[in-house]
């Protein structure tokens, strides 16, 4: 999928970086996250929010295979989400996770949240294999 240029900054954008932003009465604009996150930011008043982009994570899970992950920042009303997912075909796919902090909280403490999270989720197997074929294992059953 090709990228898209955000029409604030005129940057290309992947297509699960982009917000729609706007009303249907006064239109949408396609906004890279960065652009979203300054807009939010200043319709809600926020001094001095950073947006933070993150390189991709690569992790391995319980059975030894390699994940990468990207992330994404994006401000909302009353706090910031931090999104990690796996890309399938360009879209977000597989593993996903998310943490969720206030919008004066410090990214980096966010992130190692999120990362801690996302290392005792790949740390579990959730389907043995079995004489039928795959299986729910009781590890999953018991959450």
């Amino acid at each position: 999928m090709p990228p898209i240029t955000c029409e604030t900054c005129r940057q290309p954008a992947s297509a699960h970086d982009v917000v729609n932003y706007g009303a249907m009465e006064g239109g949408y604009r396609q906004l890279c996250g960065r652009c979203f996150n300054e807009a939010a930011a200043s319709r809600l008043c926020l001094q001095g929010f950073e947006h933070v982009a993150f390189e991709p994570v690569r992790m391995v899970d319980g059975r030894g295979i390699e994940h990468e992950f990207r992330f994404r920042t994006r401000l909302f009303g009353p706090g910031v989400a931090i999104d990690a997912f796996e890309l399938r075909d360009s879209s977000p796919a597989g593993y996903q996770f998310q943490v969720i902090g206030e919008p004066d909280d410090d990214p980096l403490e966010l992130l190692g949240k999120l990362i801690g999270k996302m290392r005792r989720a790949l740390a579990l197997t959730h389907l043995d294999d079995a004489d039928h074929g795959p299986q729910v294992n009781d590890r999953l059953r018991q959450r």
